[in-house]
């Protein structure tokens, strides 16, 4: 009789032999992969950086949960939509017939006019710089003196005539003009906000101050360096009567003092620190308070990798395309009120998230109007004024 046993055991063996095969190549697809992905870390780990990072312990954050001026509340989260038009409304300001103008990162500024009861009518196009215009407010004779991050600092007048102001200084590119104030003799303080030349993770890893404060003066045409070493030197400012003039430094969550009169002219020093986030705008209201747009509240990690050099070099070699997710700011919108003094009076939150990345806080006719960047939600928003 045929042996029925022998031919079952090799049936299977006829069945498990592929089976077997199969899971081989598997495996060593499985190890070659492997092998090509600690190869690839290896290789990024031993690659040098393109930074050498500060070492910096970064200050505990200010928490929202404890009682104080930082703590949390929705004073934002009733926020108007006042216009799409621009759809990231980096500064705002008004002319003397109380229209809104802002400007949009595609180079577009634009004119926001009120009815009689205040409500906001349909935005016009005012001006298109070609580049990106940041901050932006009127001189005493009408026309529009903007920091464009392309462009330098400009002025646009009543008809939309563009003129370059100045995109030089010392012999060198003003590599990232921001923001700006003016002075009641004309003079234009703004900043110049890093060497970089734009908005990179790197800087933030390194650590290092690459920002200027500047000052464009009318009369001579002539514009001079007034501080150096500023950690992406942002929002500007001047005070009620002059006799200072304020920076925001971003990256230290600190805005810095320059002294323009006084005992203490030509010097600076620490007006607030420790804020809860990254300062942006600053804008000063008519009883002399200064208004600071908060653009992310604090990213622990970040100050972690401050710390901790070895991670900062690390996470630099990473492409700036990875990172921008990781860099995007925290869904709580959030702005600061603060003394002339440097005292915080108060902050506005919206912890909910729907307006967030916030740059610009503009105290105007009973509201609050808010500016966002790329990164944040879009639109111009108001809120009143009650505290």
């Amino acid at each position: 009789m045929p042996n029925t046993q022998d031919r079952s055991v090799k049936s299977t063996e006829g069945v498990n032999r592929p089976k077997r095969s199969l899971r081989a190549r598997i495996c060593r697809w499985g190890l070659s992969l492997l092998a090509v992905l600690v190869l690839g870390l290896l290789i990024f780990l031993l690659m040098p950086s393109p930074i050498k990072p500060a070492k910096w312990s970064a200050p505990t954050a200010p928490s929202f949960e404890e009682a104080g001026p930082w703590k949390q509340n929705n004073k934002l989260s009733s926020a108007q939509l006042v216009t799409d038009a621009p759809q990231f409304p980096e500064f705002i300001t008004f002319d003397k017939e109380g229209r809104l103008y802002t400007g949009d990162s595609d180079g577009k500024i634009y004119k926001v006019p009120f009815d009689a009861e205040g409500n906001p009518q349909k935005a016009q196009l005012f001006a298109d710089t070609k580049g990106t215009p940041n901050g932006l407010i009127f001189d005493a004779n009408g026309n529009l003196i903007v920091t464009d991050v392309k462009k330098g600092l400009l002025s646009i007048s009543p008809s939309g005539n563009i003129e370059v102001l100045a995109d030089h200084v010392d012999g060198k590119p003003i590599y990232l003009a921001n923001e700006l104030d003016i002075a009641k003799d004309g003079s234009i303080y703004f900043s110049d906000t890093s060497d970089y030349g734009k908005v990179t993770f790197k800087e933030i890893a390194e650590n290092k101050p690459h920002g200027r404060l500047l000052k464009y003066d009318p009369m001579t045409k002539k514009t001079t360096v007034l501080l150096e070493g500023l950690y992406f030197a942002n929002g500007v400012a001047l005070s009620a009567d002059e006799d200072f003039v304020l920076v925001a430094e971003s990256y230290h969550y600190q805005i810095t003092r320059y002294w323009l009169k006084g005992p203490k002219k030509g010097t600076s020093d620490i007006f607030a620190d420790n804020l809860a986030g990254f300062p942006d705008n600053i804008t000063r209201d008519e009883q002399g308070h200064f208004w600071v747009g908060i653009f992310t509240t604090r990213l622990s990690f970040v100050d972690q990798m401050h710390s901790n050099p070895w991670l900062a070099s690390t996470m630099a070699k990473v492409p700036q395309s990875l990172l921008n997710g990781a860099s995007a700011p925290v869904k709580h919108g959030l702005a600061a009120e603060f003394s002339p003094q440097g005292e915080l009076i108060g902050s506005w939150h919206d912890p909910e998230g729907k307006l967030y990345g916030v740059t610009t806080a503009a105290s105007h006719n009973g509201y609050l109007y808010i500016g966002t960047a790329p990164g944040g939600s879009k639109g111009v928003h108001r809120v009143l004024l009650t505290k």
